[in-house]
């Protein structure tokens, strides 16, 4: 017998952000293998086993490759498994070698998408990606390699860049004026979350003393937001 793995985004906070489909995953599911980026009241909803895997770039990791092989493992032995991931699965979280492996592998599964940090996180703070006239596309990138070419974009979303941010402003000022708006954002819809808003010049000074996980989002559509946060009610 054989059981069905689902490869379910947490989204970018608590389990306010959690979709319904992936709330009735963590009810049934038996086993829960788990990301450090998953809000722990996300992970008191799971009613099965929470296994800890230590993946996204902190702490101890579990290989990705051993993860695998217990997901295979977990739904050989017939039993309804969970792969939870901050934010969505798709997005910068290696669900797509998971979802090839278990392909492979014979394995019955299913994707139940998340809300993704660079859109669901920004939203939620009233910070635009797009704004008619100023802003009319967007992209997102990994912050980590400062070496990797920057996507063209009105307004550019850099995922885990606190690490990298003196190699990032040398990339970001050969498209962008040092005075251009940006925002840093860490830890959004966590405790300790936090914003802090400057320009490219103010690299990478800005980001000094930030938590992990955190968000670089540059472009002219970051001017309004000390407008938005100025006019914001109670």
């Amino acid at each position: 017998m054989r059981g069905k793995v689902y490869l379910v985004g947490a989204g970018f906070g608590g389990p306010e952000h959690l979709t319904l489909k992936a709330l009735r995953v963590l009810e049934v599911a038996e086993v829960v293998l788990h990301d450090r980026l998953v809000h722990p009241g996300v992970l008191a909803l799971a009613k099965g086993e929470l296994v800890p895997v230590g993946k996204e770039g902190y702490g101890e990791k579990t290989p990705q490759e051993a993860i695998t092989e217990r997901l295979v493992a977990l739904a050989r032995e017939g039993r309804v498994v969970a792969r939870l991931k901050g934010g969505d699965p798709m997005v910068f979280g290696r669900g797509g070698e998971e979802v090839l492996a278990l392909k492979r592998a014979g394995i019955a599964l299913e994707v139940v998408p998340g809300v993704t940090s660079p859109v669901g996180a920004l939203s939620a703070l009233g910070l635009p990606l797009t704004y008619r006239g100023l802003a009319r596309s967007f992209a997102v990138a990994t912050g980590h390699d400062p070496t990797l070419p920057l996507p063209h974009a009105d307004t550019l979303v850099l995922l885990m860049p606190l690490h990298a941010l003196g190699g990032l402003k040398e990339r970001l000022l050969e498209r962008f004026s040092p005075k251009t708006p940006l925002a840093l954002l860490a830890r959004v819809g966590w405790p300790g979350e936090t914003v802090r808003l400057g320009q490219v010049g103010d690299l990478p000074g800005l980001g000094e003393g930030l938590p992990s996980p955190a968000l670089l989002v540059v472009g002219e559509v970051v001017g309004l937001y000390g407008e938005i946060l100025g006019n914001s009610g109670p």
